[in-house]
């Protein structure tokens, strides 16, 4: 099933990705990737959400957690950037309704994994973070894009934050 939720973010990104000013919003797109290595560093040996196959082809291609998280890295990631910040709309207004709809979007396919065994939740993770993650992250993508320090500086309370509220030993950490 994530192989179709890839292929679908391909089509997706074939259709309404801005590719013409891809390099405008590269950056964004290395510090989304690396937000999310990080957390799979840092939080290797105490997972919020774990990625499961759940299909025989998937589990005769040998996917695990980190391929399928590297996969959606390079595909869904790239083809969210192209798409979320390539059509981003310049009113406020216009960018809440952004926010609110690719919130939705990631939602509903976390939700999907989520209820199909492709995704687990551990460690005080659930379903209502994904979606006030979503929110937060979509919302820091826009800053990153128009001002990358910022981005940055927004970035490291809320990791704390995270770190903090969902009791992450110490000894966790590598």
């Amino acid at each position: 099933m994530i192989l179709i939720f890839l292929l679908i973010y391909v089509i997706l990104g074939w259709r309404f990705g801005n590719w013409k000013k891809f390099y405008s919003y590269y950056p964004t797109l290395l510090f989304f990737i690396i937000g999310d290595l990080l957390s799979q560093f840092l939080l290797f040996n105490y997972s919020m959400w774990e990625f499961r196959p759940a299909t025989p082809l998937g589990d005769s291609l040998h996917l695990n957690h980190t391929i399928i998280s590297l996969s959606k890295m390079a595909v869904q990631y790239t083809v969210t950037i192209a798409i979320f910040i390539g059509r981003l709309p310049s009113s406020t207004s216009g960018k809440l309704y952004w926010i609110l709809l690719w919130t939705g979007v990631y939602g509903l396919t976390e939700g999907i994994s989520h209820v199909l065994g492709m995704m687990t939740y551990h460690n005080g993770w659930h379903y209502g973070w994904d979606i006030l993650f979503n929110l937060m992250m979509f919302t820091v993508l826009i800053i990153h894009h128009k001002n990358p320090i910022l981005g940055w500086v927004i970035s490291f309370p809320i990791i704390l934050f995270l770190f903090i509220y969902l009791d992450v030993p110490y000894s966790a950490l590598k």
